[in-house]
């Protein structure tokens, strides 16, 4: 058994993150988000529970690793889920770091990330908070932290000299088009570097936000499943909506002379080479070597 993996984001030819490892200390999500794409791929993702003999195999894992690899923590699974709290697994592993010239992004929609800022600052790292919509995160994502929680969680980071990536993913059409904007706004002077990504729809997702939230229905099946177009099994919105809803994002940015990326979008306007906003861990000059 390996937990430590090559990232693989299931053969997409638009994702252009760098090489790395993915880790996830949970198998499932208590997140629920509507949107998320891994409810497809993973069984039972609503019930989550802990990875069997964790601590074990990934110190195992760990041992096997290049230095200077990076591993992103975690893709399909948020490190700092509710279930973090009790089990601690996420800190487990950032203890076995200490020491270590392995680089880390950190990939969490929970401010529980701040209980750890006493290892992360030993770390070479970064966090990215993903902050999808105030409005709706009730809905949208009814078992995550709120999104309130999570700028100040950003802050916090950022304060505590910790590069921060903002997340604003995914954009969905109608409902946090507008919003998406303002989020831009409110954290455009505290992190670092931004990600952008518009909803991809495959048809579970579609039920449970037509489930949610009923008026959509029409629109969304215009937009996505008679306007869209069908790539790497998800339905992407026409490309010039996609245009519409993330090139002011872009704008905004680039006149703050700040760095973004497009996540498998496939627009001509990404800045090649940044996407997961990893390219801002810098190797610090010391470590602290594990007691």
């Amino acid at each position: 058994m390996v937990y430590l993996k090559p990232f693989d984001p299931w053969g997409s030819s638009l994702c252009l993150c760098p090489p790395k490892y993915s880790l996830q200390p949970y198998t499932g999500c208590g997140h629920s988000c509507l949107y998320c794409y891994a409810q497809t791929y993973i069984k039972d993702f609503n019930s989550p529970r802990p990875k069997e003999d964790f601590i074990r195999i990934v110190e195992r894992d760990l041992a096997k690793l290049k230095e200077g690899s990076l591993i992103s923590l975690s893709n399909s699974s948020d490190p700092y889920q509710p279930l973090e709290e009790k089990f601690k697994l996420t800190r487990s592993f950032l203890e076995m770091l200490k020491g270590k010239r392995i680089k880390l992004l950190i990939i969490t929609k929970s401010p529980l990330v701040l209980r750890d800022v006493d290892v992360l600052k030993v770390l070479d790292c970064a966090v990215s908070i993903t902050i999808t919509t105030k409005s709706l995160d009730k809905v949208l994502e009814p078992g995550a932290y709120r999104a309130e929680d999570r700028i100040k969680a950003l802050k916090s980071l950022k304060q505590a000299g910790i590069p921060v990536i903002a997340r604003i993913d995914p954009v969905l059409p109608i409902l946090t088009e507008d919003e998406a904007m303002d989020l831009v706004k409110e954290l455009i002077d505290v992190a670092d570097h931004f990600v952008f990504s518009t909803l991809k729809l495959k048809k579970q997702i579609f039920r449970r936000l037509i489930s949610a939230i009923p008026k959509i229905e029409k629109d969304y099946k215009r937009l996505y499943f008679e306007r869209g177009i069908h790539l790497n099994g998800s339905w992407y919105l026409p490309y010039e909506m996609r245009v519409k809803l993330l090139l002011p994002l872009i704008e905004m940015v680039k006149r703050k002379k700040k760095s973004f990326s497009l996540c498998r979008e496939g627009l001509d306007f990404g800045e090649k080479g940044k996407c997961d906003g990893s390219f801002l861990i810098k190797p610090k000059m010391f470590h602290v070597q594990p007691k």
